[in-house]
């Protein structure tokens, strides 16, 4: 097994990574790896078709967040991601393929004569990921891809910029929705979010502060700054907070398990969350559970 330093700065545990440039950028590219691993991506100035051929994975953005199983891809606009791959009872490794888009690529691919599909006048969307459409076309486009992958001798310039091509018009064509046309269109206009956004949308995920901190684009020392402007608390206190409280709502739910409970609620450790709940309520949570019983009997 391989390490390879990623465009993101992290050290990553690849068993295979392939990858083909135009203009000095990863144009196409394919990783093989085990599981778990998470894999924040900075793409400020870029986008990308990332498709899952196994495997499962949760895939962060600032606003949304999106499960992604074997066979589904999406679509990402320019911004901060993470993608949480998840582990696996199988001991088979998970297979990634992206491709990624950039304005001076996408100016050269088209001999800057930009189709009419992605240049019409749009409001810009606040979505910044869309999943799209896996139909028979696009497994025969990604079945293509691997077998390039596999047989390297076979790819030049024109076949990356012909892959590429193809990929934008798939999309295109079994876009039913537009859905994926409007970011398509607005592939290099950074969504506009509010710190609050972000926070709350992954309040119950099991997202740390460094990687909320990344997903803000700031630096962990000025995401803690904000945060105390924000909530005039700290991230660790105000999470857990809101977390447990989610929890105690949880609770009254007779049939949730404890584990469920604590998994839902951001917490990946069963004890950890026991000993939390404990501290702020007097109480473990099963115990908790019994008085709200208690209560209603009465």
């Amino acid at each position: 097994m391989d390490i390879f330093w990623s465009r993101t700065g992290i050290y990553l545990m690849f068993i295979k990574h392939q990858h083909y440039d135009l203009l000095k950028h990863v144009i196409l590219e394919r990783a093989i790896f085990q599981p778990p691993i998470h894999t924040p991506a900075d793409m400020q100035n870029e986008a990308c078709f990332l498709y899952l051929v196994n495997g499962q994975s949760v895939l962060h953005s600032p606003t949304e967040t999106i499960p992604l199983s074997a066979n589904e891809g999406v679509v990402m606009k320019c911004g901060n991601y993470l993608n949480r791959y998840l582990s696996s009872e199988s001991d088979s490794p998970y297979e990634v393929l992206a491709v990624h888009f950039y304005p001076e690529v996408l100016r050269m691919v088209y001999k800057d004569e930009i189709p009419v599909f992605l240049k019409q006048d749009i409001q810009p969307t606040q979505r910044m990921v869309e999943k799209v459409k896996v139909d028979a076309m696009m497994r025969q486009y990604v079945d293509n891809l691997r077998f390039y992958f596999e047989n390297p001798s076979l790819i030049n310039d024109e076949l990356v910029i012909l892959k590429v091509k193809e990929l934008v018009l798939l999309l295109v064509n079994s876009d039913e929705t537009g859905k994926v046309q409007e970011i398509l269109r607005d592939l290099f206009n950074p969504a506009v979010y509010s710190f609050k956004q972000v926070i709350h949308q992954h309040l119950l995920e099991n997202v740390s502060v460094e990687q909320l901190a990344f997903l803000t684009n700031l630096s962990v020392s000025s995401f803690k700054r904000k945060f105390k402007e924000v909530f005039n608390d700290s991230p660790g206190q105000y999470i857990r907070t809101k977390r447990l409280e989610k929890a105690v709502e949880m609770l009254k739910i007779n049939h949730l398990r404890i584990m469920d409970i604590a998994y839902d609620c951001g917490f990946n450790d069963v004890g950890h969350f026991s000993k939390s709940f404990s501290q702020q309520y007097g109480c473990p949570p099963s115990e908790y559970r019994e008085r709200l019983l208690d209560q209603k009997t009465k």
